[in-house]
């Protein structure tokens, strides 16, 4: 089983922030992961559950999901034994941005550019504690580089601007 090392701003496991497309799948192979499926900016491994996502030809955003074929660690924390209120709240004090408000759909921590993206039971692998409860997890953790928290915080804009203009005029 492979052990990925979650790095805000720097790596995930041998996948870089930065890297060339033919440098993270070389980085892939000499970490015995296989190169999974691609398409012209993206590149998918582990059975789909780790997305390298790449910019102008380089890697702006990596994330990962639970899964049986690895084990991700955040802080230290794997991040597939952690609920997503708790792991929410770790990504907060470690990223020093002020105050946070937990928002299950998604979330981006400004100084580690740490995404957490969609809470639900049903991304809960460990099935098998405590007579079968399941915990609300993440779906996928990610991170990325300066430039992709830019093209988050303009779409954010965007959308903001788009919901006040269709919003009925005041008196």
């Amino acid at each position: 089983m492979v052990d990925l090392i979650i790095n805000p701003r720097h790596s995930v496991g041998p996948f870089k922030l930065g890297f060339s497309r033919d440098e993270i799948r070389a980085a892939a192979i000499d970490a015995g992961i296989p190169v999974g499926q691609g398409r012209e900016d993206m590149d998918l491994f582990l059975r789909n559950s780790v997305q390298v996502s790449y910019a102008r030809g380089f890697v702006d955003f990596i994330g990962v999901s639970t899964s049986i074929d690895y084990r991700a660690f955040y802080r230290g924390v794997d991040i597939s034994d952690i609920s997503a209120k708790d792991l929410f709240q770790m990504a907060a004090d470690a990223d020093e941005s002020g105050p946070h408000i937990f928002n299950e759909f998604e979330y981006c921590f400004p100084n580690q550019i740490l995404t957490l993206w969609e809470v639900d039971e049903q991304y809960d692998r460990s099935r098998r504690r405590f007579g079968g409860e399941l915990r609300p997890m993440w779906a996928q953790v990610g991170i990325g580089t300066p430039g992709y928290l830019e093209a988050i915080r303009k779409i954010d804009e965007d959308m903001l601007r788009l919901s006040t203009s269709d919003a009925p005029d005041k008196p």
